[in-house]
């Protein structure tokens, strides 16, 4: 699998989401740089915890600017912050029963297809509508 690189058409228009994106972005890269198959249970549970701290943090603070800007369609980007955090449950569920190279390859393909899908598209329906300042935010851990 590929590297994924940041460019400016995955920009939301607000810095300290782009950040979270990039953080986001970097914990996928890390994943394939290690080595799917050569990661211990240790270092995949540990990222699976980073992974559901980050992103709860950082769908907040998206979901407070949408909020803020008055995004007309919140509701459906809910849901889907929605299915992005079930889906990392059900992997942690399944962390101890599953095989854990097809855990991997799961964790992979929805940092991959999802995440930067949701990026790309969904995230860019909500640019025209946040424009606060980046310092009235928190950044992200």
């Amino acid at each position: 699998m590929n590297y994924v690189a940041w460019d400016s058409s995955m920009s939301v228009g607000m810095d300290v989401l782009d950040s979270d994106h990039k953080q986001l972005i970097g914990m996928f890269n890390g994943l394939l740089q290690k080595g799917i198959a050569d990661r211990d249970r240790d270092d995949l549970r540990a990222l699976l915890d980073e992974l559901t701290d980050y992103t709860a943090g950082h769908f907040a603070r998206e979901e407070e600017a949408m909020e803020r800007g008055g995004f007309p369609d919140l509701e459906s980007h809910l849901a889907a912050h929605r299915y992005f955090t079930d889906e990392i449950a059900k992997l942690k569920e399944s962390f101890n029963s599953s095989h854990t190279v097809m855990l991997r390859i799961d964790l992979v393909l929805l940092l991959k297809d999802w995440f930067i899908e949701h990026i790309q598209t969904v995230d860019a329906q909500y640019r025209p509508y946040v424009h606060a300042p980046t310092d009235d935010m928190p950044a992200g851990a």
